[in-house]
């Protein structure tokens, strides 16, 4: 709030005048939400050309962009076959695993 909207409004209660009181606090209420939609717009602002700025820098650096980086190729690991199981088991019998 302003200082000029508290003094007024400190000075309305003083006073007993609750309009006055009313007016002053609206006022400072409503200026205090404006410089808040102010911060905020130039803050989303600022996100949105820097997302911007990161996309068109992501774009220029892609594999999609027809270049190409060298890597060196990535040692996978074997991939082990799907183990059956067998549903036809009785329940005290113990399944038979070969070692890997």
């Amino acid at each position: 709030m302003t200082d000029d909207n508290v003094k007024a409004m400190v000075d309305s209660l003083a006073d007993g005048d609750n309009i006055a009181d009313q007016d002053a606090f609206k006022t400072a209420v409503s200026d205090k939400i404006g410089t808040a939609l102010d911060d905020k717009g130039m803050t989303v602002a600022n996100d949105w050309l820097n997302a911007a700025h990161e996309i068109e820098d992501l774009d220029n650096n892609s594999v999609l962009s027809g270049s190409v980086p060298e890597t060196e190729p990535v040692d996978q690991e074997p991939v082990q076959e799907p183990v059956e199981i067998d549903n036809d088991e009785e329940p005290n019998e113990q399944p038979v695993v070969s070692e890997v």
